[in-house]
């Protein structure tokens, strides 16, 4: 790939003059005017007694469908209009109307999927056997298990209207909030104003200790300022969801139930997946302790992990890392290195380090213009080329399924949309190490690949533990700054094998799964993600070129099953047995083990402690 590769994307091929783009506002308008005219349409149970009367039933189904694709152009609009400007008031204006519209858009789906309850189950066979209907049976059946664990209509109608600004305002607090807050580390008499992903970004690339401190530091009063805003923003999302379950009729069960159910994943799965983790942690302890001893600590901060061991010498331009990209997806998948070149050439892609940017890094889809954006801050460290990967891995999974896939079978779930993304980063993490010849830049790319699969494995552990705990407490009482930091740090301290020094008390208000209201849950799915896309990674190198059309396969089917039935009919799985996961991280202990061989026989010099074999 030749010449000079923009870093910033541009959104006018899907709507043009970003937020003030009138296309946008009219495309607004026509939309609310068409959900409008849905919310009034109503077909009556007598129509649902015969197979002959389901015509307008599917002609609605139609239109729900494509309206959702609208809504979703919109959403992701609004979006990346945030991300790539916090400071743009007129996309945050936007954005409340797009939440606002998408509130009512709910109204549809409730009508929608009450009328499933009231179809007579013989019909409902007959139904799933039509040939219109048979490539959305899956999630038309889940729609309608769904609606009977629902409130009547009118009060489903009552909960999406008070969610509007009660529920979703919450969010738009906490993203405001924490959007504008700016990290000012002092140095040498200098200060410097940082975003959270560029404060992030030095965290895990800087060998100076006295920089991580003040950096650490000035995360620690950025988050003291918030912390009462984000606490409360915390505690009513989660006291809106818990009263939702109430009435519901779900406040007996567990708190995972909804997202097991949102996941298309059953509670053996997950225990399974967590056990198998938890049997690896004495070869993951002994990572950690190797590492204290090379920083020449007792045991390392929460901030140490990622400190590189040695000097960080190598780093690759945005065209070198799009030149790796595409040279090493190509080798798995010719089909995901076009869909990635095309990505790179016409300007999908924002990666350019600015501080008005957000944090997170996002792949989001369009599925009316047949396109996506990436965002992200490129630096280029070996992380941001891992990260860039990863966001290139979504993407690819949602231009498959954007392909020929009806709408409504386009609605995956968040464990398996971590598979494709987390796949993308296993084959240009590996393919990093392997080019590297020096030991030293081995250790350094090693290291980076093991500190990606412990934030997967480790750190959404502490994440998830966490997010239960506080779950059980609020169902009681409102939980305070001090005991949701007490609640990070027993979490982390559970997580690490208590094995660390100190712990990120303030984890919980940088990260913003926890805010999540269309989503309950949003970490599991990162550890489940990784660990089915390593044993897709064997696959792949077993099955060679005949791999590809398997994958594609499987991503296709991702919104049309469950996550068992997925992984058990395309590749042969069974992910409730303890013994898959144990074999997907069993790659990982290998790396630590690689890791822990290496370090002996190399002499080391990392943040001036001179370490190896004595």
């Amino acid at each position: 790939m030749r010449g000079t590769l923009k870093q910033r994307w541009s959104l006018d091929e899907i709507f043009h003059g970003g937020s003030e783009s009138s296309e946008f506002k009219h495309f607004l308008m026509k939309l609310e005017e068409d959900i409008s005219k849905e919310i009034a349409t109503t077909i009556e149970s007598k129509e649902l007694k015969s197979i002959s009367g389901f015509e307008r039933w599917i002609e609605q189904m139609d239109r729900i469908q494509e309206l959702s694709n609208r809504l979703l152009e919109a959403t992701h609009f609004v979006g990346c209009l945030e991300s790539e400007n916090v400071e743009d008031e007129k996309a945050i204006i936007l954005s409340e109307k797009v939440r606002g519209i998408s509130t009512q858009f709910e109204i549809v789906i409730n009508d929608f999927e009450q009328t499933l309850v009231h179809i007579p189950d013989d019909i409902w066979e007959q139904l799933l056997q039509l040939e219109q209907i048979k490539p959305i049976a899956y999630p038309l059946h889940e729609k309608r298990e769904k609606a009977k664990k629902k409130l009547p209509i009118v009060q489903e109608k009552l909960i999406q209207d008070l969610s509007i600004n009660g529920y979703h305002a919450w969010v738009n607090l906490y993203n405001s909030v924490t959007g504008k807050t700016k990290i000012v580390l002092e140095e040498e008499g200098r200060s410097k104003c940082l975003s959270f992903g560029q404060a992030y970004n030095i965290l895990h690339s800087s060998v100076n200790q006295h920089t991580r401190t003040n950096l650490v530091n000035a995360l620690n009063d950025a988050g003291e300022k918030v912390a009462e805003t984000c606490a409360a923003a915390l505690n009513n999302i989660a006291g809106f969801r818990l009263q939702v379950y109430k009435h519901r009729g779900l406040a007996s069960d567990s708190i995972l139930t909804e997202p097991l159910r949102y996941n298309r994943m059953s509670q053996t799965t997950l225990d399974s997946m967590w056990e198998a983790i938890n049997h690896s942690k004495p070869v993951i302890t002994s990572y950690l302790e190797r590492k204290a001893h090379l920083l020449g600590v007792e045991k390392m901060n929460w901030f140490d992990i990622y400190t590189p061991i040695g000097k960080v010498t190598k780093t690759y331009t945005y065209e070198e890392a799009a030149e790796m990209i595409l040279t090493e997806f190509n080798s798995f998948s010719p089909k995901l290195a076009d869909y990635t070149k095309r990505a790179f050439l016409e300007g999908w892609i924002d990666s350019e380090n600015r501080d008005t940017k957000a944090s997170r890094g996002f792949s989001s889809r369009f599925p009316l213009t047949k396109q996506s954006r990436i965002f992200m801050n490129f630096q280029g460290t070996p992380n941001n080329l891992a990260i860039l990967a990863h966001e290139l891995g979504h993407s690819f999974h949602q231009g498959i399924i954007s392909n020929d896939v009806p709408p409504f079978a386009q609605q995956y779930t968040m464990a398996v949309s971590e598979t494709a993304s987390t796949f993308a980063e296993t084959i240009i993490l590996n393919a990093m190490i392997k080019d590297i010849s020096d030991e030293h830049e081995k250790l350094l790319l090693l290291e980076a690949k093991i500190q990606s699969a412990l934030s997967y494995l480790i750190g959404v552990q502490g994440r998830f533990i966490f997010e239960k705990d506080f779950y059980e407490i609020r169902k009681k009482r409102v939980v305070g700054v001090d005991e949701l930091n007490h609640l990070t740090a027993e979490a982390q301290k559970y997580a690490f094998n208590e094995s660390l020094a100190s712990y990120n008390d303030f984890s919980w208000i940088w990260n913003r799964h926890f805010y999540f209201t269309d989503k309950p849950f949003y970490n599991f799915p990162y550890t489940f993600g990784f660990l089915f896309s390593q044993g897709i990674y064997a696959n792949a190198l077993q099955d060679g070129s005949s791999f590809e059309k398997t994958y594609i396969h499987l991503l296709r089917d991702t919104g049309r099953m469950t996550a068992e039935q997925l992984a058990f009919h395309h590749l042969g799985f069974d992910l409730t047995k303890q013994e898959f996961w144990e074999k997907a991280i069993h790659v990982v202990l290998q790396d630590i083990k690689d890791f822990l061989a290496l370090t002996e026989k190399l002499d080391l010099v990392c943040c001036n402690v001179r370490v190896g074999r004595k």
